[in-house]
């Protein structure tokens, strides 16, 4: 009687161990399942081939050509918006340089020539620009330019000798000539001779033989030497812009023709191509 209970105790532990695997391995099925829902199928690349073989549709050389076409339009219509915006920064740089230059000279009143100014003979102009020429004292011109210091000094000069010599470092003879009439209305001297050295280009001066010094030797009208910087600045920047905006300009029309040009252009494949729809 022992024996059979026993027995039949075993029984029912067996049943419920088998139970209980069943569950287990339903819930890791279950699991697998949706990971494998998560994940998406991927073929290989033999698949790839073969459905494209079964499948696909042969694209004619006037297709082809046409996508090659409106991918290529595409790319140069976004590469032409892209320069685009490029043009309108630089253009907006472009307009606060010159209200920025136009603030600056506003406080800049240039003297204008003087018609009973003295005059020099051809002999003493002559005489004047060789011996200004040997002269090794000098007052340089920086990217500055003309400001109420330069005045200052030239009359400080012309103090203890009748010349004075000024370099120039511009590179534009025009450029310079427009500054040394600037200096001769300013300071009230006679302009000798502007004359190509190797350090630039030199201004000579003479003072006059009824020179009188000013009350004040650094003229009002001028600009300091901060805003004199501020000044130069703003003009390269200015010229900068100016330069980068054409190139930009030849650019963007350079591509707008490229993209007219596109339309005709006729591309002669050598193998067909198909697709997978």
């Amino acid at each position: 009687m022992e024996e059979k209970v026993q027995c039949e105790a075993v029984d029912v532990a067996q049943a419920g161990e088998d139970v209980e695997e069943k569950v287990q391995f339903a819930a890791v099925d279950v699991a697998q399942a949706s990971e494998d829902e998560g994940q998406a199928l991927a073929g290989t690349l033999a698949e790839f081939y073969e459905a494209q073989a079964r499948w696909g549709r042969d694209i004619s050389v006037e297709e082809r050509g046409k996508m090659i076409e409106e991918a290529s339009k595409a790319k140069k219509t976004r590469l032409v918006k892209r320069i685009e915006h490029k043009l309108a920064v630089a253009q907006a740089k472009k307009l606060r340089a010159e209200k920025l230059l136009a603030k600056i000279e506003a406080s800049m009143i240039p003297a204008g020539p003087d018609h009973d100014q003295e005059t020099i003979t051809d002999e003493e102009r002559v005489m004047f620009r060789r011996v200004g020429l040997r002269m090794k004292a000098y007052l340089p011109l920086g990217i500055r330019g003309v400001f109420d210091g330069v005045i200052e000094n030239m009359h400080l000069h012309w103090k203890h000798r009748e010349l004075v010599k000024l370099i120039s470092k511009q590179k534009t003879l025009a450029f310079v000539d427009e500054t040394a009439r600037l200096l001769e209305y300013e300071s009230g001297g006679i302009l000798v001779a502007i004359e190509r050295v190797p350090k630039g280009y030199a201004l000579i001066y003479y003072r006059g033989k009824n020179y009188q010094r000013p009350i004040s030797i650094r003229p009002r009208n001028l600009l300091t030497k901060a805003k004199a910087l501020k000044r130069s600045v703003a003009m390269q920047r200015h010229e900068a812009l100016s330069q980068h905006i054409s190139e930009v300009e030849r650019t963007i029309e350079q591509m707008k023709k490229e993209l007219v040009s596109i339309a005709s252009y006729i591309i002669t494949p050598s193998s067909s191509l198909k697709l997978v729809f």
